[in-house]
């Protein structure tokens, strides 16, 4: 509006201008006049815009009052939230709180109650490793007594083999019975201790000795006697040697002189009604006991099958290690004799042959022995028309190749010889194991059995050494002889390359 009103002013100036000054003055008030009139204007524009402004004003006030009596609206609603919120967390609060401490002493009560169960189980599995021992004890003793029974008073070996069983079936339960296992392996002991002071006389069928599942008369006086007759031809068989102090050695003869069986076979019949003297070795002498019984004399193919089966398992190796050497010995013995031998005959002829230039004959003549002295001596007649140093190097090929024909298999010979010690000193240790174990066992109040079982272990030993002597002989003899020919064979070849070829 303003530039609008300046144009107005510059035009009117512009058209006055050129005038007359009686028009100037006019003019002065027609510019009073237009500048009152566009100051008028002026002010009711400024007016206009003031109304304007104000109604805008008033818009803007009316609008903030909106958003404001709104903003306050919204500060009232969010402060209900609020307190309600509040109110919500104070109750929740309270809750957790409540929660919280009846969560610690449940807490509390679950330790407790585990610590209990911790104690609980402990005790439990103490109690059940005890139970557990106590069963594993009593196992081991009836599976002890189980496999003692085979070597122990023979009467009533069914009974308690099944009593035994029934007690070792109960221990081994899923559930193990350990009561019922102690009371049938009480109840075993106490029939078997009844055996020692009570007698018996009656017919039943053996089970024991050296005619079993046989009706005979059996007469038993404790656990220090027992005879029995057949019933169907009368034979006689006697339980001679009491039981060791552990009750462990009982001995059957039924080989007994007449005299002796008559005497039993009257004391088992007549029990009832006469007294008769038993014949008994308390004292268990091994004197005694070849004394009362009908003994024969062996042969030598006996004594050698009982002294080969008293060595034991090892016997049979020793056995096959003695018949390999000997196999070696022979073999080796052969060979030697026919590929070694020296013909004196066989050396004038080739001499012979070789002074009158006939070197084709002589090879002929070696090729027809077919021994190690003829090819060695052929490869150097199959060089002789050639130069020594042909021969000489065809003479070392033919001796590489006899020297291992003559040396074979007699590393293995010495390897049997040296094989041999070994075994039987093995058997031996194992013999000796044997009989510590079962001396560990059943224990012994008698060095004699001591000395016995140890003389039985040295068989093994004793074959070896038997077995080694013959075989490291042979195999010295027979390297000697090897060691001979081998020398005959380097002089008659060396004798031989200087005939032929010292002439040229």
């Amino acid at each position: 509006m303003k530039k609008i009103i300046a144009v107005l002013l510059c035009a009117t100036s512009a058209f006055a201008w050129p005038w007359s000054s009686g028009e100037k003055k006019s003019t002065a008030e027609d510019q009073a006049r237009i500048k009152d009139s566009l100051q008028m204007e002026e002010v009711r524009t400024l007016q206009r815009e003031v109304e304007t402004l104000t109604r805008i004003r008033l818009q803007k006030a009316d609008s903030l009052e909106k958003l404001e009596a709104e903003h306050w609206r919204k500060r009232y609603a969010e402060s209900q939230l609020t307190e309600e919120h509040q109110a919500t967390s104070r109750e929740l609060d309270g809750r957790y709180s409540k929660l919280s401490t009846d969560l610690g002493r449940v807490s509390e009560e679950v330790m407790a109650s585990r610590n209990m169960t911790g104690d609980a189980e402990e005790k439990a599995q103490s109690e059940e490793s005890s139970y557990d021992a106590l069963n594993t004890q009593v196992k081991l003793s009836i599976d002890k007594t189980l496999g003692d029974v085979m070597g122990d008073y023979p009467v009533g070996m069914n009974g308690r083999l099944l009593r035994l069983r029934q007690a070792s079936d109960e221990a081994d339960k899923k559930v193990p019975n350990t009561v019922g296992a102690v009371q049938g392996f009480m109840d075993d002991l106490l029939l078997r201790h009844e055996l020692t002071y009570t007698q018996s006389y009656g017919r039943e069928v053996s089970q024991v000795g050296n005619r079993p599942d046989v009706n005979v008369n059996r007469l038993r006086l404790g656990t220090v006697f027992l005879g029995e007759v057949a019933q169907d031809n009368g034979e006689v068989q006697a339980l001679l040697r009491s039981g060791a102090l552990q009750g462990k050695i009982f001995e059957w003869n039924a080989t007994l002189p007449p005299e002796m069986a008559g005497n039993i076979k009257q004391a088992v019949m007549q029990a009832d009604s006469a007294i008769v003297a038993i014949p008994l070795d308390v004292l268990q002498n091994k004197a005694v006991k070849n004394a009362i019984t009908d003994t024969k004399e062996l042969t030598w193919t006996e004594e050698f099958q009982a002294f080969f089966k008293k060595g034991g398992i090892v016997m049979y190796p020793l056995a096959l290690v003695a018949i390999l050497a000997l196999l070696l010995c022979l073999e080796r013995f052969l060979v030697l004799s026919y590929r070694g031998h020296l013909s004196r005959r066989f050396i004038r002829k080739l001499n012979a042959l070789v002074k009158d230039t006939r070197y084709e004959d002589a090879a002929s003549l070696c090729l027809k022995k077919e021994t190690s002295l003829s090819m060695v001596l052929f490869a150097v007649l199959n060089r002789a028309r050639e130069t020594r140093e042909d021969a000489e190097r065809s003479l070392q090929e033919a001796l590489l190749r006899e020297q291992p024909k003559l040396d074979r298999r007699m590393g293995l010979l010495a390897a049997m010889g040296t094989i041999a010690p070994l075994l039987g000193l093995l058997g031996t240790v194992t013999g000796i194991i044997t009989l510590f174990t079962v001396i560990t066992e059943v224990g012994t109040n008698d060095a004699r059995v001591l000395a016995g079982g140890i003389s039985e272990a040295l068989v093994t030993t004793e074959t070896g050494l038997v077995i080694a002597i013959p075989v490291m002989i042979l195999h010295g003899l027979l390297s000697e002889k090897i060691e001979k020919v081998t020398s005959e064979m380097y002089v008659q070849s060396t004798a031989l390359l200087n005939r032929i070829f010292g002439k040229k």
